[in-house]
């Protein structure tokens, strides 16, 4: 029996790819101008892609936000060879927020589930890695501050998803058991298989059909898999 219902924000309900990608071309443009659009290009990519893992230290509590945004901007400069910026994270910011914010946008498939879930009295409730203050401002953009029972972000927390605590507390706020709160997520390993180590109904939204190596850890884990959150509705049992 599902009493409450549990969501990832980045990527699951907007898509904060999309929108990563475009701020960090334009700040790239605006601070690197003669580095050239293919350039600032591969910059936005690669700081949402993140491979140096500088988001994860900062889910665990290794490094603030404002160092894990520091750490990102340098990994750009280093692997580009960009010149020298004064007053650098600074301007990156002030170029960057803007158009990121500018450029967020709900999946079509986001309000639905959630409309779905409150008729049918489901508690819904929020919970992601990032900051409380990036939340909210997401929330307000796309229309959803008021949806959430709950909204746990990393810093109001200390510590953020893969870590059991994370989904405990959020279902403990939601006032929901674990095994009775279904959870959904984007990433295969920091989303779904860690919820479901947790002992929550854990599904795996899977926007990428050729994430196939996904696929393969989510059926070893017998975790469900959706392509859209519409195949969710099935779940809840409400059409």
């Amino acid at each position: 029996m599902i009493s409450a219902l549990l969501l990832d924000l980045d990527d699951t309900l907007i898509d904060t790819r999309a929108a990563m990608v475009t701020a960090g071309a334009v700040a790239a443009a605006q601070l690197w101008p003669e580095a050239g659009p293919e350039l600032h290009h591969a910059a936005g990519v690669r700081f949402h892609g993140d491979p140096g893992g500088f988001f994860g230290r900062f889910t665990s509590g290794q490094l603030s936000f404002a160092e894990m945004r520091e750490a990102r901007v340098a990994d750009l400069v280093e692997v580009f060879s960009l010149k020298a910026v004064d007053d650098l994270i600074e301007r990156f910011e002030d170029a960057y927020d803007p158009a990121f914010l500018a450029n967020v946008r709900l999946f079509d498939d986001a309000l639905p589930l959630v409309e779905a879930a409150t008729t049918a009295g489901l508690a819904i409730g929020l919970l992601t890695n990032s900051a409380s203050h990036y939340t909210q401002q997401k929330l307000e953009i796309t229309g959803l501050e008021s949806v959430f029972a709950v909204v746990a972000t990393r810093d109001t927390l200390g510590f953020g998803k893969p870590d059991p605590r994370a989904f405990h507390h959020a279902c403990k706020l939601l006032g929901a058991a674990p095994n009775e709160t279904l959870y959904i997520g984007d990433h295969i390993e920091i989303d779904a298989i860690a919820a479901n180590a947790a002992g929550l109904y854990a599904v795996w939204l899977s926007r990428d059909p050729g994430d196939l190596a996904g696929a393969r850890l989510a059926h070893a884990h017998g975790i469900p898999l959706v392509i859209s959150l519409n195949d969710v509705l099935a779940l809840l049992e409400v059409d």
